[in-house]
């Protein structure tokens, strides 16, 4: 079969008059939005709309094969009286005893839901820091304006949440579900993260009464502090990327071809503590002298006629 080229549709041309989505108060990103609703401190209600803040990448690109003939498997929604059913005829039933159920529409549940889970509503202040990391779920939004009037009052609570230094928890309808996040201010746009609540976190004391006391020496102490205060500095987030899809390529081209998959790197040798860390620190020390010597190397005149 041929291959089809992906052809670039032709740009839009510009109409005369025009507004722009930022001069209209619409975010930046076309993607539809999560989320629309109001955003309410107190007396105070903004219009707000929530994008992802993270692309999805979760699909998986393996397919399950029966490994017979290496045709795919296939999932058919089935019923066990009428057989195969399409999508569009599944309900979502409520189970109030054993095999009973009541057929419960979305709108039905939106019909039951007070003014209050319809907004996204402030309750605490609270600095950001003392979130401890295992209560966020994984999941951010960004909260844009919904709307040239909200713009204002939008950046007012952005300005006063970087002023306070702090962040809101509040409680929202997301996905059918009342979850418990955080609001928080960064540069000029407000992120809400999904929180766990805190009774689906597990306490970190009955992890810590496990653990024996500290027998770290001093020596050990001054090692690993010289080798984080090595490997400290800006971040270069552009060294932090996902190479999952280009080594499984090379894994499928090489296998494609009959040849040997890729080298995998040696585990590296497991060394005493304190040799680990004399290495480290000789190493990081040895790399950072490098790069600023790099730094420093003057750049050769350009010579023109």
């Amino acid at each position: 079969m041929p291959a089809v080229k992906n052809h670039r549709p032709a740009a839009p041309a510009k109409v005369a008059g025009a507004v722009s989505p930022a001069a209209r108060g619409a975010p930046p990103s076309r993607s539809r939005p999560s989320w629309s609703g109001l955003l309410r401190f107190s007396l105070v209600s903004v219009p707000v709309k929530a994008y992802p803040a993270v692309t999805s990448t979760a699909t998986s690109p393996f397919h399950l094969l029966h490994a017979a003939c290496g045709q795919r498997i296939r999932y058919a929604k089935h019923c066990p009286q009428h057989g195969p059913v399409q999508s569009d005829a599944i309900v979502r039933g409520y189970e109030y005893a054993p095999d009973r159920f009541v057929v419960v529409e979305a709108e039905e549940i939106n019909r039951l839901r007070p003014i209050r889970d319809r907004a996204l509503i402030l309750e605490q202040f609270l600095p950001v820091q003392d979130v401890a990391p295992t209560f966020f779920a994984g999941r951010s939004l960004y909260l844009y304006p919904d709307g040239p009037a909200a713009q204002h009052p939008y950046s007012v609570l952005v300005e006063a949440l970087h002023q306070a230094g702090q962040g809101a928890l509040g409680r929202v309808v997301l996905s059918h579900q009342r979850q418990l996040v955080l609001v928080r201010a960064s540069r000029r746009v407000l992120v809400l993260d999904v929180l766990h609540y805190p009774s689906q976190v597990r306490n970190v004391d009955s992890w810590e009464a496990d653990l024996p006391a500290s027998a770290a020496t001093d020596s050990e102490r001054h090692l690993a502090a010289q080798l984080i205060a090595l490997a400290s500095g800006p971040v270069d987030w552009g060294r932090y990327r996902d190479t999952s899809a280009e080594e499984l390529a090379a894994l499928v081209e090489a296998k494609r071809a009959r040849l040997p998959a890729p080298a995998v790197a040696e585990e590296p040798t497991v060394l005493r503590l304190l040799d680990a860390l004399k290495q480290s620190v000789a190493a990081a020390r040895q790399g950072s002298e490098s790069s600023a010597s790099k730094a420093r190397k003057p750049r050769a005149r350009r010579v023109t006629a």
